[in-house]
């Protein structure tokens, strides 16, 4: 009993001995940890708040320049010629035409802008009695009373030494190189032994444009009206329009079809509109 007793009182201080233990841990602990924060805070003093940023800086705004104008044309457009492709005066001439066109200009520099150009016109075929070597009358086909006609596609692109005279005027020289192509439609030749068809006809020529120009700006780097005239030197052989054919009259007989006159030169003659991009 005693030595039962013993143990229990062992095992009792024992316990006693752990608690007290523990306890002063958990007041020796909070205390410890303040008293680091107390010192990181007296070694680190408080900072003062970041200021705020700078408000960023607007992008630079580039100053306007011209670029490109695309714009429509009304052309007046005479083309001359008056002899075949071997120099024997004809009785055919092609009479002058209002035609319509479509132009662009790219400004490469301040002085220098290149420009491409397409023209359409239709020229009507004046015929003296004789021409094509037909003693009867030549009418245009389906047309039985309409003058016979040459359609004619000018294209091509220039160099144009450019002089600013102000803020919204220019002028300008141009040079350069294009290709014209003619057609002539079908024709009817009527004759006291009946009628028959001559087909259709073409020829083509490189042409040399030199020119003049000037425009302004109706609205400022909007939109601009230019009056430009050039002269052509047209270069080649034409084509079989130029040289005598052969057609089939009314009485089953080949007939020879004499030529058209040979292109020499043109003039061009242009009023447009163009927009300022």
């Amino acid at each position: 009993m005693r030595t039962a007793r013993a143990l229990v009182g062992r095992g009792m201080a024992a316990g006693a001995v752990a608690l007290a233990c523990a306890a002063t841990a958990r007041a020796e602990e909070p205390t410890g940890a303040r008293t680091a924060q107390d010192a990181a805070g007296a070694e680190e003093p408080s900072r003062p708040p970041r200021p705020p940023l700078p408000p960023a800086t607007p992008p630079p705004r580039l100053p306007w320049e011209r670029h490109i104008e695309i714009g429509a044309d009304l052309a007046f457009v005479s083309r001359l010629g008056s002899r075949d492709e071997d120099g024997n005066l004809t009785l055919a001439r092609l009479k002058p035409a209002i035609g319509v066109g479509v132009h662009a200009r790219w400004e490469i520099f301040d002085y220098l802008r290149f420009s491409a150009f397409f023209v359409h016109t239709e020229h009507e075929l004046a015929l003296s009695r004789g021409a094509l070597a037909q003693p009867g009358a030549i009418t245009a086909e389906p047309r039985e009373d309409g003058a016979p006609s040459v359609r004619a596609l000018a294209l091509g692109g220039r160099l144009a030494p450019t002089l600013p005279i102000s803020e919204r005027a220019r002028a300008w020289l141009s040079v350069g190189i294009g290709y014209d192509r003619l057609f002539v439609g079908r024709m009817r030749v009527s004759e006291p032994g009946g009628e028959f068809t001559i087909r259709e006809r073409g020829a083509s020529y490189v042409a040399l444009p030199l020119g003049l120009g000037l425009s302004f700006d109706l609205i400022q780097d909007w939109l601009t009206i230019e009056l430009e005239t050039s002269g052509a030197f047209l270069l080649g052989r034409g084509g079989d329009a130029t040289r005598e054919g052969q057609a089939i009259d009314a009485q089953g007989r080949r007939r020879t079809v004499g030529p058209l006159p040979q292109a020499q030169g043109s003039f061009l003659q242009t009023l447009g509109l163009s927009l300022v991009l």
